[in-house]
Order: structure tokens, then C-alpha cells, then sequence
């Protein structure tokens, strides 16, 4: 019985998990069907083993085994179809979007947490001060009064992020609580995870770009089951009930206690990460160690196992001093009990996080087997608590913290049983258990995150047990300390000596994370990665035939990812920069960057992360030019940034911008490439929309024109420059001189690709510039929801009266343009490469519905 019970839920389990890669959900006829066709199979599958015990009329293996895994595959399959339809059937509709609306909502977490402002801007003060005065100050504001101590109320120009559940939106209430992430300007009042509150916002659907490369933030909202996002206009001061939680009262306690690392030790007992720095998160990633400092199962598992042991070594102590008078105890319960409530308490104190409660939840399954004197294989209990992951935790599976959890303990089970780690001795078993699961978990992490940490291995040998020893140590004085203010000294005492370790391995894991070697950069695609895994799963398992061959065969895509594609092939890959514009034109190694992205509040993601990823993934690192089309932020905005990348790597490109390299009649051979400047003129000095750097890519059979932000004034120019020179060529040829007909071609705005000019703003784009051009294809790279509603609805219209097949950013995505000698293909990333049921597009709203079909649609 638990054999079929052990199969049904494997096979659900993979069926479920199958739904991160569907394109679209079946429909809704299709899912009854699959549900039905389950529940049927599921029947006759009891059935026919009731039949078999009664009459003795045996069935082939194959049939029962069959019955089993389709049903268990219908089931999973129906119920992850069901939570999509879920999911997607609480998406705002378009008559709220951009519309200002008054919400209900109770933060969920993201809040603020009391004290963090000031614990990091003013550390050495506290430090320098003394002893005395710190115990003083954490009795009077840790404990008194948490509330007062907020360093996050004194900042008035900050911005925070909340995550809400909201129960109404203006008079209409909700029949379920929706999530929603969004951000506020703190001016005079900080919401904390639980308050209350009533605010005018204005939403968006839970959207964001999606490149080849890079964070995608639309599947990270989808995990969170998180169904728009937007900003609070105005807050309702009045209708704010605070609701304080333990956590924020702990945090704020933390927050005045005299430590270097405080914001290291608010990661690790309270799960709040927000304090950590860039240098931070990538210390740790380049030495393996993030999953030791994220609140995760590992922490729960510690604290329970700590639990365990202190429970059961003081009724053993009890019970020998009272000489076996109290022997009738179920000390087991007691035991159980004291875990159970501890791990309860810590969950609480991590803010809920996923990855603890997941973690949580499969204890109490193991304890419930524990207490009904189940005995269970491991790998029956570990497919059981998956199957109840994913019945609890559906949208998980879209999370990098599921499979590397999943992953880990699988790994674990799998090397274990394969070469049996508790015959050797405790030593060897730890190294071998470290390095198999480090090179394991490996192909996981570089698909989520396209850095895998090659010390991890053995950096993770002596970091895990220190912190396996200081987490509950310091947990304990944080909590005596916070309860009892007798003991507060004691605490600091304690503390501070945690705070000299752990500022010690810090400074190891920073040196570590300095070495070239610490870590290796790598962006595989999903089949790739799914492939290695088999590779790897099948090299452990025992020997059989062809068992190398086809270890070899798996291995193949991952060879074939580091090979340059075909030189007679070259590429423009247009990204998803919001509003803004970065390309970047490819042929085998070498490329030219062509605008790097937009910069927003500093910072400059797409330079700085995505397309140096990109260009690693391609293979195509060697710059040979940047060029900015002129200077504006959503242009040239990650200028710096990539350059500090290209210093980096030792790469010295060539920089052309409008006052600088870019003037018409200029022409670069590149690759087999014509690159030909058309605008502006020479001498240029204006650095404007109106001389913008206009460039025509060429390759004797197909052209692409990149025009900036150039507006109708520029366009009647660059005509009538192009009329002038024909003419010109034209007389020359009358009175005899010899000419070159092909030059006259490149000079001409004729393409077949058009990156239209301003985002498609209504300046730009007019009827004789779109004749004179003629493309078959417009690209316009804009931002979803931006202000100016690029591109304009005349501009849309206009080039769909000329025939010209269009594209934007916003709802296509990443778009790749593959150029070859017969032909040219045009592919997205949205519509095709990662064509997702949960990552649905979005076509403008204003390019295909009034305001008046907008507010006839159905309401919340």
C-alpha cells in the first residue's frame, strides 16, 4: 500500500511541476476532462486491487503501475490548471489600472521594522559609547518603548515597499484578501507588517520586463501570489491602526544593542535582509554561504534539532535525580510537544517567510508519522512531503527557493543511499555529503542566478557549523535579554562575543569572495540545466549498459552553449529596458552595444547585470563599440556602469556619441557589417533628441535603422540630405563621371527593420519618413503604463496603414532579430523563448480601447 501511495504522489508531484513550463492553460473543458478522467482512473485503480485480493485474479504489473501513474499525473496536472485559472482570475482589471482607488489593505511584510535606519547610520557612535549607557538605553526604548526608537519615522524623503493584503477597494469588498506590493513615500509615518490602514493608490497589474538574462521580476511576483502593484498617493493618517508585532518590538530591541554587525545579526534571528548591502550579497554569493544567512528550512531545522536535544537532556536529568519516579511520562510527548512550539515561535519570529514555513509544515509531517508509529523508507517520506508542498505551497514551484530546497534533500537521500556515507567515518562522510551536494546543486543555482560558487564546497564546512552553534546561543540571549531585563547584561556580554565571531568569518568570507577562482558565471538555458541534472543523476546510479553513452549524449547541449554562433549569421537583440532604449548587435564573439539602458534612482540594472550576462551567455564578450545615441538617462543611463564592467574585463571599445564619432557620411566596415552614420552632421556640438546619433546596419542583403530620438524636424532633414545627394549622383552621372550606386543605396534611410524613432512618440514618425523608410518591421522600446503612452495611437495607426508588422517592448519582451543571407527572422522572448501561462502580455491600453469600452468592463 505504500508503495502505490509512494507512486501516486511521485507521479502528481511531477505533473504538478510541469506547470512552471506550460505555455498556456489547458482549458477549462480540458481540465474538467483531466479531473474527471483522474478521479476515474483513481477508482478503478482501488478497485482493481480489491478485486485482486477478493477473487485472487492477478493483473500484470504494468497495468496496475500504469493505472497508478496516470491518475496521480491527471490529478496534479488538474490541480496546478486549477490554481492558474485561480491566480490569473484575480488580475486587475483595465478599468482600475492607472486609476486612483481607495484601498482597505493590512501590510503583510516589507514593513518597516523599528530602529534599522539608525543601527546602521549610527554604529561607531554606539560602539564608542559605553557599556552603562547602552544597557540604560536598551531598557528604556528596547522594551518601554519600542515604537519611539523607529529610525525609519525621522527619514522623510525615503521611499519603503510594502507587500498588502488588501480586503477593499473603494465601496466593493473582497470575497478573498488580494495581495499587492506598493511603494510610499514615508513623509511623516512608517507602516509596520500588520497595520492597518486606508490610502488612495494607484495600481498596475503585476508586471515587469523579461529578458534572455536576469532577475524576472513578473515570475517573483507570481510566486507571491502578489496581483498588482502601484504606489500610495495619499495615506490616510487618520485610519492608521498600528499593530506592533513581537518581531517589530525584537527588531527594535536589536537595533540598540551595542553590536558591529547588527544588520547580519537581524538576517539571522529575525529574517530581515533589507539592511544587507550590495558587498553584502555578493560576498556570500561568491562563497556559497547565502543560503546560511536567508532564513530557510536549514535555520528551522537547527533551532528544532536544538530544541530536541535540550528538551530531552532535561527530562532525562529530571527523571534520574527523581530516581525513575515519574518513569509512566510519555517523555516523547513532552519532547515532541516542546519542539513543536519551539519551531512554531521561531517561524513567527522569521516573519512567516516561505521557505521556513514550508519547512515547518514538513516537520509536523514527520512527527505525525513519528506518533503514529509509521515506519517509512526515506524516500517514501521524502516524496510524501513533497506532495504536500505542493498541495499547500502550489505557486512555489516558481520559486528558486523550492528547487534548491527540493533539490538539496533529494541529493542528499541520492548519495547516501548510493555510497551508504554512514559506513564511513563522520569526517569523510561530511566531506563527501559537502562536495556531492555542492556539485549537485550547482546547475540549480547558475539557472536562477548565473553564479555558482566553486569554494562553496569548502567554505561551507566551517561556516555552517559555526552558525550552527551561535544561532540558537544567540537567539536565547536576544530573547532573555528582551524578557528579562535582569538578565540584560548577561545577554550583551554574550552577544558581543558573537558579534567578535561573527565578525571574524565575515572578514574570511570577504577575503574568500575577493579571489578570481571563487566563484564561476555561467547562463544555461532550462533544457540545458535539466539535462546536466539527468547526466548527473544517471553517472551516480549503478552500472548498466550504454550507461556512458548516454551520459555523454545529456552532456552535449552544455558543449554546444559555449560554441560561437554561425559567423555568417549575425544579430540585433533588442531588450526589455522599460522606457529606455539598449541593443546590442552580435556576430559570433564580437559585439557593439547601441545605447545601454535607462538609470533609475541610481541605478543602472540592464548595464550593469543584464546585458554583461547576455553578452556572457552568447559568447559574445569582445565590444568592439559602444554607441550612445545621445545623453539623455533612458539612452545613455548606464554609461558608467558598463564601463566599470568593461574596465573590468580589460575591454577598451570605442565610444561615438553625436559630439563625438557620429556624423553623417561616416562609415564602418565591421565584421562583414556596414555600419553608415546618417545624422547628425559634422561638427556636431549639440547633444540632444533632435542630433541623435542615426544609424544604418547593413550586410548587402537586409538593414536595420536605428534613429535615437530623433523628432519630424531631423527626419525632414535627413530626407533632404538624402535628396540632395541622389541629385548630386544623378548630374555626376550626366556629365560623365563614374560613381559608386552602392554607396547611394547605403546612404538612403531604406531598411527593412526600423527601431522606431522617440519610443514612437507623435513628434516623430512621419508619413514621408515612414515611406522614405519602408520597413517591414517597427520596433518600439518603451516602458509598460509609461506617462507618455509611447506609442503614440497616430503613430500606431499610421504605421498599420503602411503595413508594417509592430512590436513593443512592453508586450513582447526581449526581441531578437536573426539576420542570415535568404531571409530574417524576428522572435521574443514573451511570445516565444519563454512563452508562459504566468507571465501573460500585455498590450497597451490606450492602442486598443477607449475610455469608454474601459469603464463598461466588469468591476472587482
Amino acid at each position: 500500500m505504500v508503495n502505490r501511495i509512494t507512486i501516486w504522489c511521485g507521479s502528481f508531484c511531477v505533473s504538478a511541476t510541469t506547470a512552471a513550463l506550460w505555455p498556456t492553460l489547458p482549458s477549462l473543458n480540458v481540465v474538467m476532462t483531466l479531473a474527471i478522467g483522474g478521479g476515474v482512473l483513481l477508482f478503478l485503480s482501488m478497485r482493481n486491487f480489491h478485486i485482486q485480493t477478493i477473487s485472487g485474479n492477478e493483473q500484470t504489473r504494468w497495468m496496475k503501475f500504469g493505472l497508478i501513474v496516470v491518475s496521480g499525473a491527471l490529478i496534479g496536472a488538474t490541480w496546478l490548471a486549477s490554481l492558474g485559472y485561480w491566480h490569473l482570475s484575480w488580475q486587475l482589471p483595465q478599468s482600475k489600472i492607472q486609476q486612483d482607488v481607495t484601498i482597505n489593505a493590512v501590510v503583510d511584510h516589507g514593513g518597516c521594522l523599528s530602529g534599522q535606519k539608525s543601527a546602521v547610520g549610527s554604529q561607531e557612535n554606539r560602539v564608542n559609547t559605553q557599556t552603562s549607557e547602552k544597557i540604560e538605553s536598551v531598557a528604556n526604548v528596547g522594551i518601554s518603548k519600542p515604537s519611539q526608537s523607529a529610525g525609519y519615522e525621522k527619514d522623510k524623503q525615503r521611499f519603503m515597499a510594502y507587500v498588502v493584503n488588501v480586503k477593499a477597494i473603494d465601496d466593493i469588498a473582497l470575497k478573498f484578501t488580494r495581495k499587492m506590493t506598493l511603494s510610499h513615500r514615508v513623509t511623516g509615518i512608517c507602516l509596520h507588517n500588520g497595520d492597518k490602514f486606508t490610502a488612495i493608490a494607484k495600481l498596475k497589474p503585476a508586471y515587469g520586463t523579461l529578458n534572455p538574462v536576469g532577475f524576472n521580476r513578473q515570475q517573483y511576483l507570481a510566486s507571491q501570489e502578489i496581483v498588482a502593484t502601484g504606489y500610495i498617493k495619499q495615506l490616510h493618517s487618520e485610519t492608521v491602526v498600528h499593530n506592533h508585532s513581537t518581531r517589530h518590538n525584537m527588531s527594535s530591541f536589536l537595533s540598540t544593542l551595542p553590536l558591529i554587525q547588527m544588520r547580519w545579526f537581524q538576517a539571522l534571528l529575525i529574517g530581515e535582509r533589507s539592511l544587507l548591502t550590495k558587498e553584502d550579497w555578493q560576498t556570500i554569493g561568491q562563497t556559497g554561504t547565502a543560503h546560511i544567512f536567508s532564513i530557510s528550512g536549514m535555520h528551522l531545522s537547527i533551532i528544532a534539532m536544538t530544541a530536541f536535544y535540550a528538551c530531552s537532556a532535561v527530562i532525562l536529568f529530571a527523571s534520574s535525580m527523581a530516581n525513575g519516579k515519574y518513569a509512566f511520562i510519555n517523555l516523547r510527548g513532552y519532547v515532541l510537544t516542546t519542539l513543536i512550539i519551539s519551531a512554531a515561535l521561531y517561524v513567527m519570529l522569521s516573519g512567516m517567510a516561505l521557505p521556513v514555513v514550508r519547512a515547518f509544515v514538513l516537520l509536523l509531517v514527520g512527527i505525525g508519522f513519528a506518533v503514529f508509529n509509521s515506519v517509512l523508507r526515506p524516500f517514501h517520506m521524502g516524496v510524501f512531503m513533497l506532495f504536500t508542498c505542493i498541495v499547500l505551497f502550489p505557486l512555489s514551484l516558481l520559486q528558486a527557493s523550492f528547487y534548491l530546497s527540493i533539490g538539496a534533500v533529494m541529493s542528499i537521500w541520492l548519495l547516501n543511499w548510493r555510497f551508504r556515507f554512514q559506513a564511513m567515518p563522520w569526517y569523510k562522510a561530511l566531506c563527501c555529503m559537502q562536495l556531492g551536494v555542492s556539485i549537485a546543486m550547482a546547475p540549480i543555482t547558475l539557472l536562477w542566478f548565473g553564479t555558482a560558487s566553486t569554494i562553496g564546497i569548502f567554505v561551507n564546512l566551517f561556516v555552517l557549523p559555526i552558525i550552527t552553534l551561535i544561532l540558537p546561543v544567540a537567539l536565547l540571549a536576544v530573547m532573555a535579554g528582551y524578557y528579562i531585563p535582569a538578565s540584560l547584561g548577561f545577554a550583551i556580554w554574550v552577544l558581543l562575543k558573537i558579534d567578535r565571531v561573527l565578525g571574524w568569518l565575515l572578514a574570511c568570507l570577504s577575503e574568500a569572495a575577493s579571489w578570481p577562482i571563487s566563484a564561476i558565471h555561467f547562463y544555461p538555458t532550462t533544457g540545458t540545466v535539466i539535462c546536466l541534472l539527468i547526466a548527473m543523476l544517471l553517472t551516480i546510479l549503478p552500472r548498466w549498459r550504454y550507461k556512458w553513452a548516454c551520459v555523454l549524449l545529456l552532456i552535449l547541449p552544455v558543449t554546444f552553449s559555449f560554441i560561437h554562433s554561425s559567423p555568417t549569421r549575425w544579430f540585433v537583440n533588442v531588450f526589455d529596458a522599460g522606457q529606455g532604449t539598449a541593443i546590442a548587435l552580435t556576430k559570433g564573439p564580437q559585439a557593439i552595444i547601441i545605447d545601454t539602458g535607462p538609470m533609475y534612482n541610481g541605478e543602472a540594472p540592464l548595464a550593469s547585470k543584464v546585458i554583461p550576462a547576455f553578452l556572457k551567455r552568447n559568447n559574445s564578450e569582445q565590444v568592439d563599440m559602444v554607441i550612445h545615441s545621445h545623453g539623455d538617462t533612458d539612452h545613455a543611463g548606464g554609461e558608467k556602469p558598463f564601463k566599470a564592467w568593461l574596465d573590468n574585463k580589460g575591454i577598451q571599445p570605442t565610444w561615438i556619441s553625436p559630439i563625438e564619432g557620429c556624423e553623417r557620411g561616416r562609415v564602418i566596415n565591421w565584421q562583414g557589417l556596414t555600419l553608415t552614420f546618417l545624422w547628425p552632421v559634422k561638427g556636431n556640438q549639440e547633444d540632444s533628441n533632435a542630433m541623435s546619433c542615426v544609424i544604418k546596419i547593413d550586410d548587402g542583403h537586409h538593414s536595420i535603422l536605428l534613429p535615437g530620438d530623433i523628432e519630424r524636424a531631423s527626419e525632414y532633414a535627413i530626407l533632404h540630405a538624402e535628396k540632395r545627394r541622389m541629385a548630386v549622383g544623378v548630374d555626376a552621372r550626366k556629365n560623365g563621371f563614374q560613381d559608386d550606386k552602392s554607396n547611394y543605396k547605403k546612404m538612403t534611410v531604406r531598411a527593412d527593420v526600423l527601431i522606431a524613432p522617440h519610443h514612437g512618440s507623435k513628434t516623430s514618425s512621419t508619413d514621408i519618413w515612414i515611406q522614405s523608410v519602408s520597413p517591414d518591421v517597427v520596433i518600439y522600446t518603451q516602458g509598460y503604463e509609461n506617462r507618455w503612452k509611447f506609442p503614440s495611437k497616430s503613430v500606431f495607426s499610421r504605421y498599420q496603414h503602411y503595413g508594417v508588422r509592430q512590436f513593443t517592448t512592453s508586450e513582447f519582451g526581449f526581441i531578437r532579430l536573426e539576420f542570415a543571407e535568404g531571409d530574417y527572422i524576428v522572435s521574443s522572448e514573451r511570445k516565444d523563448t519563454q512563452n508562459r501561462w504566468y507571465l501573460p502580455s500585455y498590450t497597451p491600453r490606450h492602442l486598443v480601447s477607449s475610455e469608454s469600452e474601459l469603464k463598461n468592463e466588469d468591476n472587482f
